[in-house]
């Protein structure tokens, strides 16, 4: 048996077949065999000794790993043949652990043993012919040229991770598409010419900002320069694929040069928005944010004639919080297309090397990826991987090989290239592109170069990275190295290339005396394409109601199933019960309620889309949007009847995510604001996992951005006895957030209130957030119920009065919120409260001080005036209400609630039940 002979190609089968005989049991095989299948596990290891990517300040590798030579023979094939074949496949396999992708190394790390005498083979051998394995073009090749093909194309400029790749298909298009050239494109002239250009105006752009604003923050994109012809490569093929519209996400590393140089931003406003004198026309906007967050539109007419709409979302300084952002606003423009739908829609989203490994959003939106209801069918993703984290090294921001490990869930490519190799560059990002129109996935390229500064432009460096530093001072610009590359091969002369840098600079300085010659302004783009139709501040209160005939069409569509299809008998009771409650039989529940809200604007040409962990039967089983046949397991949606289109109703029940989800679902509503767009919390609780979306995203992107969003936040809350986690959602945070009529903070107490807020949210000409704090025991609470002519007439309240109190009787008034109303609302009528009147606030935000004020008239005889809420004293509404009701009212208003407590709710029931009767008990005392 020859020790070096293996079984690729031709007999896999019986290598598969040993194998699983080992699976199974070790001792029906071989001893060579078991040998072999025992030593895979440290053979193959691709985790070498703490050696980090390619950072320059990666840990030292303390010897090479060894891929072992040792195979069992078949005796099938020559044993120098196979092992030529396996050198082959190692290098497709491994090839990337050796490439050189560092522009500050001057050679590849050597992280894998490839060499000959790893495989059996010896330089002796380079004269002798052998089969390719499809390599090269011909059938058989020396070895020498056998491994100068497997070098050039593995351990050069580019490393390509693909083995992990689970489509033949894929795999088989991918290794012909690099080994066809050697992974090193011949490019004509003038392409050459373009990627110059690109190199030269990423450089002097920012140049010329070193010299005119010496130590001003603008976080330079100088040593990643390559992103600019490949974001060019990138939108002239999108437009070859037939693409309308490209929306890219990205963080502030090299922003302002994106924005000028391929979203064409004129130049005057950011020299103005560096000298802050950036008028906007709008100035309604006062809080704005710095130039480095915003965004931009721009439409671009590609060199092949192809117009397409591209879109840079805003993004605050948590790097990857657009990530999840860009993934809803594609998802919301693909679905314009119909079925072809991504191919007309591409998102790019770029991505810092230490962001992309250490912050969450990143996998919570990768997991996203291929779920029905989230998928775009393939985002470009390209990592600048500056080889340092602020201050941090790779050895300090990530435990895996790359920066890019995380990426290896989704079993996509993913290229790693050397930022100073233009044309490498641009080659990876062709293959980029072409992989994911082809195939619908993602696709990762992890640009490795270098920040020729610190963090910041007033960041020393060299205090923390003093040898990465050292690297990087005297280190040729890419533009320079590419310059030098083509002037040497005639590709272009000196004199033309000093012409094009002499055209720029002359732009550059003509817009900077421009912007200090007279006024600089610039007009918001809010209302454009989709948002023509909406105004920023339309106060109209539209009309909600519906009338009989259509509650009672949507009442008939919760028993008309489809031919053989069987619900669960319990649900089935249930929707006949919801039958009889829309033809007025019996009151409506909130689920009744809040579904015929969705029934009717479907059914007068609006979208809905519904999405949180449970939402198509509900957390607390109350919504029942989706009905399921006990026998096939098939879903039914009963309102889909009223759908315009296949994509008017969706409802997903989505993953276990807060962050990545709510602001996926932002990013739909801003693409789609004809779309009610609602988010769900399993329990209002859980919605801090989505923090940063609310702070950043949806309490101030109209302030900051001017971008208007329409999302809905349904987060149930209610003291219940449950514990800290199932009470409250905080509804303190929501208030604080609140100003300049940015949101509608909401906490309605019966189900016609949710029908009209709800179809209020979609047919006003405006777009805010609406917050609605929703209930749990009220869902089936007898109380809490509304007859049929609360949806057929009337409309959303702000305040609702205590309808049975005496007004003259009154001595005391109590304010409040939600659930909490029940049960004052019970003791009252136990104890014939009579001179007491319950007032409840349906919004809190806009806070209805005039409302309540002109309420308050009526109760002339009230002496005392209180707020009363489950919640601690320290949390609720009751700051709130203090600092923004209570000073406008002729008397003194008082808190009644729990203490102030460091944690939202007990976790004991009794314990509860007792603090809960005590509250109110206390509240009528009083």
């Amino acid at each position: 048996m020859d020790q070096y002979s293996n079984l690729y190609p031709g007999n896999s089968p019986y290598l598969e077949e040993q194998f699983e005989k080992f699976q199974k049991d070790p001792s029906s095989v071989e001893h060579a065999w078991r040998a072999f299948f025992e030593s895979l596990n440290a053979g193959y290891d691709m985790v070498s000794n703490g050696q980090k990517g390619h950072g320059a300040s990666a840990k030292p590798v303390a010897k090479t790993q060894n891929i072992p030579a040792e195979m069992p023979s078949a005796g099938t094939a020559s044993s120098s043949q196979n092992r030529v074949t396996r050198l082959i496949q190692a290098y497709r396999d491994h090839g990337h652990y050796n490439a050189h992708v560092n522009p500050l190394e001057d050679a590849g790390p050597q992280r894998k043993d490839l060499s000959l005498e790893n495989f059996g083979l010896d330089k002796s051998m380079m004269s002798q012919e052998f089969d390719t394995d499809g390599l090269l073009p011909s059938e058989n090749a020396t070895l020498e040229d056998i491994v100068k093909a497997i070098q050039t194309t593995y351990t050069g400029s580019i490393g390509v991770q693909y083995q992990n790749l689970t489509s033949h298909e894929e795999g088989k298009w991918l290794k012909q598409k690099m080994e066809s050239i050697q992974n090193k494109p011949q490019y004509d002239v003038p392409t050459r010419k373009r990627i110059l250009k690109g190199l030269m105006v990423a450089e002097k752009f920012e140049n010329f900002l070193h010299t005119k604003y010496v130590g001003k923050k603008r976080f330079s994109g100088e040593g990643a320069d390559a992103v600019i012809p490949m974001l060019d490569t990138m939108i002239d093929m999108c437009g070859e694929f037939g693409a309308k519209d490209i929306v890219v996400g990205m963080a502030h590393r090299g922003r302002l040069n994106v924005m000028v140089n391929i979203f064409q931003k004129p130049k005057e406003q950011i020299f103005a928005s560096f000298d802050e004198t950036l008028v906007l026309e709008d100035e309604v906007n006062a809080s704005s944010d710095v130039k480095y967050h915003m965004g931009k539109s721009y439409d671009v007419t590609t060199r092949s004639g192809h117009k397409v709409h591209m879109s840079l979302l805003n993004n605050p300084s948590h790097l990857e919080a657009v990530n999840p952002v860009v993934a809803g606003s594609v998802r919301a423009k693909q679905q314009r297309y119909g079925a072809d739908g991504f191919r007309k829609v591409v998102p790019l989203v770029i991505h810092g090397d230490s962001a992309f490994a250490g912050q969450g959003v990143v996998p919570e939106t990768l997991n996203m990826a291929n779920l029905e209801g989230y998928t775009n069918k393939g985002t470009i993703h390209l990592i600048i991987n500056n080889q340092v984290g602020f201050t941090a090294a790779p050895n300090e921001t990530f435990s895996g090989e790359y920066c890019t490990d995380i990426a290896r869930m989704l079993q996509v490519p993913i290229f790693h290239v050397n930022g100073d190799d233009a044309e490498a560059c641009n080659h990876v990002m062709e293959m980029a592109m072409e992989y994911r129109n082809n195939f619908g996935k993602d696709v990762f390229i992890d640009l490795v170069c270098y920040r020729k500064y610190g963090h910041n432009e007033g960041d020393d460096p060299t205090f923390t990275n003093p040898v990465l530093y050292s690297k990087i001072k005297n280190h040729p610009s890419p533009y320079k190295i590419y310059k030098e590359k083509l002037v040497n091969a005639n590709a272009v002369a000196e004199d033309e290339a000093k012409g094009l840098e002499d055209e720029y600079h002359q732009e550059l300085s003509e817009a900077f005396e421009k912007s200090r010659e007279a006024e600089t302004t610039a007009k918001p783009d809010m209302f454009g394409g989709a948002w023509k139709d909406y105004e920023r501040d339309a106060d109209e209160e539209p009309e909600t109601a519906i009338s009989k005939d259509l509650a009672a069409e949507v009442g008939d569509c919760f028993t008309a199933y489809p031919d053989g299809f069987e619900p669960h008998k319990k649900v089935h009771k249930g929707m006949e019960k919801r039958q009889k409650m829309l033809k007025g039989d019996e009151k409506l529940d909130w689920g009744a309620a809040e579904v015929t809200a969705y029934a009717s604007l479907l059914k007068e040409g609006y979208e809905v889309r519904i999405s949180g962990q449970d939402v198509r039967r509900g957390t607390f089983s109350h919504r029942h949007a989706a009905l399921w046949d006990t026998n096939t397991g098939e879903t039914y949606m009963p309102i889909s009847k009223f759908s315009q289109s296949e994509t008017s109703l969706q409802v997903w029940n989505s993953c276990l995510s807060e962050l990545a989800v709510v602001g996926f679902e932002f990013g739909y509503s801003l693409a789609s604001p004809k779309t009610l767009t609602v988010w769900e919390a399993q329990f209002g609780d859980f919605s801090n996992g989505a923090q940063i979306m609310i702070d950043q995203f949806i309490s101030s992107s109209e302030q900051k951005w001017n971008r208007m969003s329409g999302l809905v936040m349904l987060l149930p809350h209610g003291y219940e006895g449950q514990g800290p986690e199932h009470s409250s959602c905080r509804p303190e945070r929501y208030l604080q957030l609140c100003g300049e009529d940015n949101m509608t903070v909401a906490n309605c107490t019966t189900p016609s209130q949710i029908f009209h807020l709800l179809r209020r949210q979609v047919l006003r000409k405006m777009r805010k957030p609406l917050i609605v704090f929703t209930p749990k025991s009220l869902l089936r609470h007898p109380m809490a119920t509304s007859p049929l002519d609360a949806l057929t007439s009337g409309k959303f309240e702000h305040v609702i009065d205590d309808v049975d109190a005496k007004a003259e009787n009154v001595k005391k008034v109590m304010f409040c919120s939600g659930k909490i109303y029940y049960d004052l609302l019970s003791e009252k009528l136990a104890k014939d409260h009579d001179d007491t009147a319950i007032v409840r606030v349906e919004q809190l935000y806009p806070c209805p001080v005039e409302k309540v004020k002109e309420l308050l008239g009526k109760y002339k005889n009230a002496e005392k005036l209180f707020w009363v809420q489950e919640e601690p004293k320290n949390q609720g509404a009751w700051t709130f209400i203090r600092e923004n009701l209570s000073d406008m009212l002729e008397k003194p208003l008082a808190c009644i609630s729990r203490p102030a407590s460091a944690s939202p709710a007990v976790g004991s029931l009794k314990r509860h039940t007792k603090e809960q009767k005590d509250l109110v008990k206390t509240a009528f005392a009083e």
